[in-house]
């Protein structure tokens, strides 16, 4: 049951105890203001309903009882509003909604808390957008024969008020449910499209992207304004994606300007695989769970083959995520995976982005020019 469904059931029972066909709860709408009604329960029609309210003196009606919040402050007024002469309340009524009054005040302190704190998550979110406890950190992706630096994924770090990290993913959720999502993955794209003409020639950069930022065109506009040549998107899993075909002709956009698509976290879901199915990428980044311990189990090394030969078949790159440890780079070698990443090769930090040659090595992952499709 709502915030709302509970007061108006507990209004329902205050117009019966007050004995009233109307009865509402009035609360300032503005601090330092007076009260408005709120919230109201009426056995009229409308429109004597609307007239009996507007009759009615809130400050100083009757038949009121005051809602109070948990320190004691003054919260609202429950208000029964009679049709004709105002019989007064007897102890027992009294009694009976100050009982109510307290029940509708502990409705309304957990809605309020509830309201404070999405205000001030959105508030969090905004200052996020504008950069303020947000950074860009960027992950070496290595080329595993050669051992050569190709490019670089950017990452989003987080600090909360508190001065300590928020987990990338729980921020972007929240981003997402409050209806931000969009706006604060763009703001982490612009920015780390503006370390691209730091990181070294011939290298490229790697950014990510869900779906639904990609259908915005403002973020299509951000990503095309860079120098779309050196960029990579990873289209991230989120949610299901409703229309491929507009996500096709979205990613078309992109790859006409220049820019190559990756499917990030393949094989560690459904989406993932539509992901590859659909959209044809330029990159297909193996998924960290069949990564870890490749070296020791026979199913990941399995998966991770079927893995490499249909990302040839398709006539994209395989980048493995999340290689920590020299066994394991070095079946992902044998199995033909062409780039890594991962704490072994190089952990997320700022920049500038650490070359191990200097020489032009982004023919390795990308082409250059476009495939057709």
């Amino acid at each position: 049951m709502g915030d709302d469904d509970a007061v108006a059931q507990l209004l329902d029972l205050a117009r019966d105890i007050f004995g009233t066909p109307v009865a509402a709860l009035a609360r300032a709408a503005v601090p330092g203001q007076g009260p408005v009604v709120e919230q109201a329960s009426s056995a009229l029609d409308p429109r004597t309903t609307v007239r009996l309210l507007a009759d009615t003196d809130l400050t100083r009606g009757a038949l009121a009882v005051d809602v109070l919040r948990p320190d004691g402050t003054p919260g609202g007024r429950l208000l029964g509003v009679p049709a004709g002469a105002v019989e007064p309340l007897d102890s027992r009524q009294v009694e009976a909604l100050h009982v109510v009054a307290a029940l509708v005040a502990g409705v309304l302190h957990h809605r309020d808390r509830r309201r404070a704190e999405h205000r001030g998550r959105l508030a969090s979110l905004e200052a996020l957008v504008r950069g303020r406890g947000r950074s860009t950190v960027l992950q070496p992706i290595v080329d595993v024969r050669t051992g050569a630096v190709v490019g670089a994924e950017a990452l989003s770090r987080f600090t909360g008020e508190d001065g300590y990290p928020r987990g990338p993913e729980q921020v972007f959720a929240d981003a997402r449910s409050a209806g931000a999502g969009v706006q604060l993955e763009r703001a982490a794209v612009a920015s780390a499209l503006a370390l691209l003409p730091g990181l070294p020639a011939g290298t490229y950069l790697s950014v990510n992207a869900s779906a639904e930022a990609l259908l915005d065109p403002a973020t299509r506009e951000v990503l095309l304004a860079s120098q779309p040549e050196r960029v990579v998107v990873e289209v991230t899993e989120h949610d299901p994606v409703i229309d491929y075909e507009a996500l096709a002709e979205s990613t078309a956009e992109l790859r006409a300007g220049g820019l190559r698509l990756a499917v990030d976290d393949a094989g560690s879901g459904f989406a993932s695989l539509q992901h590859v199915l659909h959209l044809s990428p330029d990159v297909v980044k193996l998924d960290i769970a069949f990564v870890r311990g490749i070296d020791a189990d026979p199913a990941r090394r399995a998966v991770a083959r079927a893995l490499v030969g249909f990302a040839t078949e398709v006539g994209s790159t395989m980048v493995a995520e999340g290689v920590e440890r020299t066994a394991e780079l070095s079946v992902l070698r044998e199995l033909g995976v062409h780039c890594a990443q991962g704490y072994l090769l190089g952990r997320p930090a700022l920049p500038p982005l650490p070359v191990v040659r200097p020489d032009d090595t982004t023919t390795v992952l990308l082409p250059a020019q476009p495939r057709e499709h």
